[in-house]
């Protein structure tokens, strides 16, 4: 959406957040950016690139979830349980946490787009409507 609210030509677009809600959850929000729009699509590529790595950075996790005890002894059960638990799936743990930044990620980026063309298809209506006409 091209909003001026932001600063005139500006592309506006909503990124999703997290905040810190009531007692110790956290929360999805949603903050509104506004960015140039030549520079729309440099965001979009840093953002992609920023997924890729948090993918990377998954499949550690996932090893890390599949590891096994490095003793045989009842405290290396437990701290190996207690890693698990952190690099995993369940709220809080690791997994979980990218999971949830993979998706930010990606609805940040298709919001971006889809601002971005907006903004061409009205840029190109615009440039259309004041072509003389034959």
């Amino acid at each position: 959406m091209l909003d001026a609210g932001g600063g005139g030509g500006k592309l506006g677009f909503v990124a999703d957040t997290v905040a810190k809600g009531p007692g110790a959850d956290y929360v999805s929000t949603q903050t509104k950016f506004y960015v140039e729009p030549d520079e729309a699509q440099r965001l979009i590529d840093g953002l992609k690139l920023a997924l890729e790595k948090l993918i990377g950075i998954r499949d550690v996790s996932d090893e890390i979830m599949a590891s096994g005890s490095p003793g045989k002894d009842v405290y290396s059960g437990f701290a190996t349980m207690a890693i698990r638990q952190t690099a995993g799936t369940d709220p809080g743990g690791y997994g979980w946490a990218n999971s949830k930044a993979q998706e930010a990620l990606e609805n940040t980026i298709e919001n971006i787009q889809k601002a971005l063309d907006e903004y061409k298809a009205t840029d190109s209506a615009a440039a259309d409507a004041l072509k003389p006409k034959d």
